[in-house]
């Protein structure tokens, strides 16, 4: 299966972005959109990975996710990367404490130790939490950029609770990639409740 690791984004985030977007996609170039309702902020993309790994990798994710307690996070800003280039991709930025950097590194270390492998590296770049909207078709020239930048200044919604980590199966299809949840992995206090 195709896999990745990822944070929930609060239904109530994803009506908002998915009403932003319903105007705004017709005053951009062509993209390939993601569905507001499937949106997600991904912790670490596993890629292929064989059914006989998967006990192992709910253990570590199960035991990763647990040693973490739950914390808020936000949707706040869009960009697009490259930064000062034209864009690639489109996006909304993340705010969350100190919490999110960690669990993302613990998740990506018990993802490695599943597969029996070395800690997965550092990217080139530090991690940047962000929440995928859209892969340009042909980069966006610097006026597309800024006019989504603008439709997604300051907060999009509320802030929301993170109580779990989820394991997500990605099929890809003719109509782009769905996505399956496989297992969802509780963070500390959610552990604990009965």
């Amino acid at each position: 299966m195709r896999l990745f690791v990822a944070l929930e984004i609060s239904a109530g985030v994803r009506s908002e972005v998915g009403r932003r977007l319903e105007t705004l996609r017709r005053r951009l170039p062509p993209a390939r959109w993601v569905d507001p309702q499937t949106l997600h902020l991904t912790l670490v993309f596993l890629g292929e990975t064989a059914d006989a790994r998967l006990p192992a990798l709910a253990a570590g994710l199960t035991d990763a996710c647990a040693a973490h307690p739950p914390f808020t996070m936000a949707l706040a800003g869009g960009g697009t990367f490259p930064p000062g280039r034209p864009a690639r991709v489109a996006w909304i930025g993340v705010a969350a404490g100190p919490e999110l950097p960690s669990l993302q590194a613990a998740v990506a270390a018990a993802a490695a130790a599943a597969a029996g492998l070395a800690p997965i590296a550092p990217e080139d770049r530090p991690f940047t939490p962000h929440v995928t909207l859209a892969r340009c078709r042909e980069p966006w020239p610097r006026e597309a950029t800024e006019t989504f930048a603008a439709a997604f200044a300051g907060a999009v919604g509320d802030p929301f609770a993170v109580t779990r980590g989820v394991l997500v199966a990605s099929e890809l299809g003719a109509g782009g990639a769905r996505h399956r949840p496989v297992e969802t992995f509780p963070l500390a206090a959610a552990a604990a409740r009965p």
